[in-house]
């Protein structure tokens, strides 16, 4: 059986579904270790079983270095037909053998737990609150706050 940690979630904004995908990072501390780099690759496995492989990169000045999803994501965003407000969660897995590899949840607005206000164009982040090393999310839309269930 597998080890599952949870990483981070994100409602996804329009800049998310048509260009990259900021990923939430504690203090900008990002899970993946670039090794003095500004960019790497990494492999997620989606709920389907497929293999993706995203480049996650951040700025090369100092300053503000938040990483981003470019390289292979906008043809996951296109096959699993994502849309502003649908969510991602990203777990690091470790199977029996002690291998380590990730792997992508897809929720979908209309399947999702989270309750919306549908009059809202898009939703807007508020804030990421930290539980250890899993972070999460919350999002102001129409006055209410959301967060994962």
């Amino acid at each position: 059986m597998a080890i599952e940690k949870p990483l981070f979630m994100k409602i996804l904004s329009r800049t998310d579904i048509k260009a990259r995908l900021s990923i939430p990072t504690k203090k900008k501390r990002c899970f993946l270790n670039f090794q003095n780099r500004h960019q790497v690759e990494f492999k997620v496995k989606d709920e389907n079983g497929k293999d993706w492989v995203f480049c996650c990169s951040i700025r090369k000045k100092k300053g503000y270095r938040k990483p981003v999803l470019s390289k292979g994501w906008l043809p996951f965003v296109r096959c699993w037909k994502l849309e502003i407000g649908d969510v991602v969660r990203v777990y690091r897995m470790m199977d029996k053998d002690g291998k380590e590899y990730y792997r992508i949840e897809v929720i979908k607005r209309r399947d999702s737990p989270l309750v919306r206000n549908h009059d809202a164009e898009e939703p807007s982040a508020l804030a990421v609150a930290s539980y250890g090393d899993v972070e999460e999310e919350a999002y102001e839309v129409g006055g209410e706050f959301l967060m994962n269930a």
